[in-house]
């Protein structure tokens, strides 16, 4: 542990000195990533240091902002520096970290774009109410390389189509080291987001989805492209459609390790944690936000993984995740975990999450999705192999030989290229390779 925040610090320390000057290229390429285009152009003409330069660019930068509350906005970047807090047990930067940044970016473009018709007449059934965007759906995405600690990750998140009553945002994740100049694509998303009214979010767990404008003219899509989109648009409602029945009743309760559960059995490696959703675990209203729902997910598989190997693991994928109710302040989260299938190099984890109102004792499931794992070597940090799951019961056989339906789609997508492909434009200047998961 010691290393690896000796490892973070000089990290931290090489990336600020690299933008310590006004006029310095790393500052240059970082400050657009942020959206904030007019400082770019204040820097080249300002001077060295401050003074008469910071004037400028302090000036410049209400401009800059002002033009990404233009209704023709459709997308905005995020741009922060990985800390020690971000970290793992296994030194990376935690797989909830990333996805928290991923949902952060889309919820503030799908905000914006929701209310971007506000004055105009453009909500029939809202009128001028303000809406706030709230996560319905996360794509299946994989975990393309890590992110370390230093490094300056950069979040763009873009509405990329738009039907009725939901958004669809594209998220990349890229992680920049300033001090080398160089960066790399690690993660790629696609969420579905709903607008809400934001004075309709009480705890009865009752929201109704509101219309969204459509896109604006300055996005122009083909009749291709727009077709591609429609169809996504219908695959995505069919998949939310036949969701596999949700657990309640006896089903939605605490899991511990059993006492006399061999090893490497899913009775001996399924976990929970209990976690009560704060104000500052919202954006600004009552909802959650569903960043911090999927950081606990992540957490939750992961504690579930590494009792199984007895060794490091790192998230390699998850499968799409569906928002079936809200989460409110104040709700009382349990997440459980449970192994369900193990291949020669990978498990998948089950999760599963049920809220309680602690006012009124009602409980509800809110969130069920797959995770996909690969253990770590403890001293080359390799992919290693990892324990067979031991099948002790029928119940356990089942849902192994879904598991194992499931990894098998999950493999023959990516031979055919339809996870994370890179288009030629995203991949200048970078590296990038799918975790092998075999």
């Amino acid at each position: 542990m010691e290393s690896l925040y000796r490892r973070g610090a000089r990290r931290l320390f090489d990336a600020f000195r690299s933008v310590r000057s006004f006029n310095g290229s790393p500052l240059r390429r970082c400050i657009p990533a942020l959206n904030v285009a007019g400082y770019s152009r204040t820097i080249g003409m300002g001077a060295a240091g401050g003074g008469a330069g910071a004037a400028a660019l302090a000036f410049s930068g209400g401009a800059a902002i002002a033009d990404t509350l233009d209704s023709g906005n459709t997308e905005t970047t995020l741009c922060r520096v990985m800390l020690p807090d971000d970290a793992n047990p296994a030194g990376n930067v935690h797989g909830g970290s990333i996805l928290h940044l991923i949902e952060q970016a889309g919820w503030i473009v799908a905000t914006r774009h929701a209310n971007s018709n506000k004055g105009t007449g453009g909500f029939s059934s809202t009128g001028d109410k303000e809406l706030v965007a709230t996560v319905a759906r996360v794509e299946h995405m994989d975990f393309i390389e890590p992110m370390y600690i230093g490094e300056v990750a950069q979040v763009s998140a873009n509405i990329i189509y738009t039907s009725k009553r939901s958004m669809e945002v594209r998220v990349e994740v890229w992680a920049e080291n300033a001090a080398k100049r160089e960066r790399r694509l690690t993660n790629r998303a696609v969420l579905w987001y709903v607008a809400v009214p934001t004075d309709e979010q009480t705890s009865s767990g009752h929201l109704v989805s509101q219309p969204v404008p459509s896109l604006p003219p300055s996005v122009k899509l083909n009749k291709e492209v727009a077709e591609a989109a429609e169809q996504r648009y219908l695959a995505q409602k069919a998949e939310r459609a036949k969701a596999r029945a949700l657990p309640s009743g006896s089903e939605l309760h605490a899991l511990q390790p059993l006492p006399n559960a061999r090893d490497h059995s899913p009775e001996a490696s399924q976990s929970s944690l209990q976690h009560v959703i704060l104000p500052s675990e919202c954006f600004g209203s009552k909802l959650a936000q569903g960043g911090v729902v999927m950081k606990l997910m992540d957490t939750v598989a992961g504690v579930t993984a590494v009792r199984h190997t007895h060794g490091p693991a790192v998230t390699a994928a998850l499968d799409a995740i569906d928002f079936h109710a809200p989460v409110f302040n104040g709700s009382l989260l349990t997440v459980t975990g449970k192994l369900t299938h193990t291949s020669r190099r990978s498990m998948e984890v089950e999760v599963t999450v049920f809220a309680d109102n602690p006012l009124t004792g009602e409980r509800k499931a809110t969130n069920t999705a797959y995770f996909t794992f690969v253990s770590l070597n403890r001293l080359t940090r390799r992919v290693r192999d990892v324990p067979q799951l031991v099948l002790e019961t029928d119940e356990d056989k089942r849902r192994f030989e879904e598991g194992q339906a499931r990894y098998e789609e999950r493999k023959a997508a990516r031979k055919a290229g339809k996870v994370c492909e890179v288009t030629p434009s995203s991949t200048a200047n970078s590296t990038s390779a799918t975790v092998e998961v075999t």
